[in-house]
């Protein structure tokens, strides 16, 4: 089923995506269409507060958003989690020291439409919609090495540097998400 709909994406270019702006830790709204064109490329990463492999990504998710920053790629948090709330939210952005906000999906819409199922799934946007990159954010689990295959940001290079990613899906490594 994932090689459907990540076949679907491709030949479609943009997903359809949920239309309903979602409310956000950082307390403003973001509606995706306009999101995604206000930045050269955008990367939603899925988030469980729960999740011990994503709190072990927090680190290399923050420095990869302040890195990024200023060549025009946003990036966002999502959770699509049934429990997902503004409140809670908010709450971990502070206690994580995130420097970017966590968009509450809590119906998991967007997890459905991008056919996610696991925390610290990455998908990577250009500015026209079209998904340019899903998969892991690197190839570790919960030893972050520095070593190891940073995914994401090859991506981002690629795609910034004017190419395509070497590779445009990889394995997330995350747990599953619980959605309504």
């Amino acid at each position: 089923m994932m090689l459907t709909a990540v076949l679907a994406l491709t030949l479609a270019g943009a997903p359809e995506l949920p239309t309903a702006p979602f409310a956000a830790s950082d307390g403003k709204t973001y509606a995706l269409g306009q999101t995604l064109a206000g930045a050269r490329l955008t990367v939603l990463v899925f988030f469980t507060r729960t999740c011990p492999i994503m709190r072990a990504h927090d680190e290399r998710v923050v420095a990869l958003a302040r890195r990024y920053a200023e060549k025009g790629v946003q990036v966002l948090l999502v959770n699509s989690e049934a429990e997902a709330t503004v409140a809670g939210a908010t709450k971990d952005a502070a206690d994580r020291h995130y420097p970017f906000p966590i968009l509450v999906d809590a119906e998991g819409a967007l997890a459905r439409a991008l056919d996610v199922r696991f925390a610290t799934m990455a998908v990577v946007f250009d500015a026209t919609g079209k998904v340019r990159y899903r998969g892991g954010i690197d190839g570790d689990k919960l030893h972050v090495r520095p070593e190891s295959p940073f995914y994401l940001a090859d991506a981002l290079d690629a795609l910034l540097a004017g190419g395509a990613p070497k590779e445009t899906e990889t394995k997330a490594l995350g747990c599953i998400l619980r959605l309504k």
